[in-house]
């Protein structure tokens, strides 16, 4: 089936191109034209992998290593689909896969791209979109960090050997230029109701989605570390608590309205998040323990919500 107009189209499992999805939570381009094309996954075990599109050649999705991009759900066959560029856009067509492909909710075989549309492989949506040269670069550079062989094999983010290896330097750098640092510490809200109604296999994917949406919400001069379990902590160099807030905001309503029920029916979760700004001299214990005490409050005050530590004083 292809998309024609007055089309009345059967719904997928991602409903019209109007339902809530993940938006590109980094570093805006201000007012730079976006003009790349790309394909993006919004939701899932492979979120934020993707594929720069271009004109006049074809890319395959698909489980198969050799495809231009390849991706490790079970509901994507081994050649799922093919994007084709010409000079007048670009069109998808599904490969005769075992679970078809849905673009904006209809199930068709093949269609015309627009900016915006939700193409879903089997139970993989994916955004077309066009991003400037900027957004581009930090989201290369946010799946590369993540997928380095020196991270959290899970998460992808910095063990807390990076608090005994990196922060020292930091602090004295503070202290030379008289510069601000912040830490937000990050905690998902009642995780072990998740482990115990979806099972620990749908909480490591929850751990591991809610670690990209951090990391492709953070600057170059942010490190986001696993801290312990289900805690996440995101040191923030000349960053004030103010800027530190906002990020803690920033991050919060972007794991708020995603997709999470892509995973499993009825899952959602929400963050609360704890924001202390260093004080000049303080050392890094003083400095984390105010931040936990904010992120202790965010809890106590109902959770899904940012606390600073200077209200606390």
């Amino acid at each position: 089936m292809n998309r024609r107009e007055g089309d009345s189209p059967k719904k997928g499992p991602g409903g019209s191109r109007g339902s809530r999805h993940t938006p590109l939570v980094g570093r805006q381009s201000g007012s730079v034209r976006p003009t790349i094309p790309l394909l993006r996954v919004v939701a899932g075990r492979d979120v934020l992998r993707f594929l720069v599109l271009r004109k006049g050649g074809a890319l395959e999705v698909g489980r198969d290593a050799e495809c231009d991009l390849a991706l490790s759900d079970a509901s994507i066959s081994r050649r799922h689909a093919r994007i084709r560029g010409t000079p007048s856009g670009f069109s998808v067509e599904d490969l005769e896969s075992r679970n078809g492909m849905f673009v904006n909710g209809a199930r068709l075989d093949r269609c015309a791209l627009q900016p915006g549309d939700l193409v879903e492989l089997g139970s993989v949506p994916l955004r077309f979109e066009l991003v400037s040269l900027e957004e581009l670069a930090h989201l290369r550079s946010v799946v590369e960090r993540l997928e380095s062989g020196d991270r959290d094999p899970l998460t992808g983010l910095f063990t807390r050997r990076f608090l005994d290896d990196a922060l020292p330097a930091l602090l004295v750098r503070a202290d030379k230029d008289d510069s601000p640092a912040s830490a937000v510490f990050v905690d998902l809200d009642r995780f072990k109701a998740v482990n115990d109604t979806f099972g620990h296999s749908v909480g490591d994917d929850v751990l591991r989605q809610v670690a990209r949406l951090l990391a492709f919400s953070v600057r170059g001069a942010e490190s986001c570390v696993r801290y312990g379990g289900e805690e996440l902590l995101v040191v923030a160099e000349g960053t004030s608590e103010d800027r530190a807030v906002a990020l803690g905001e920033r991050f919060r309503g972007a794991v708020e309205v995603h997709d999470w029920p892509r995973i499993a029916p009825g899952l959602a979760v929400t963050v609360s998040c704890g924001a202390a700004e260093r004080r000049r001299g303080e050392d890094l214990r003083e400095w984390l323990e105010r931040a936990d005490k904010a992120l202790y409050r965010a809890k106590q005050d109902g959770r899904n919500r940012v606390v600073r530590a200077s209200v606390l004083q």
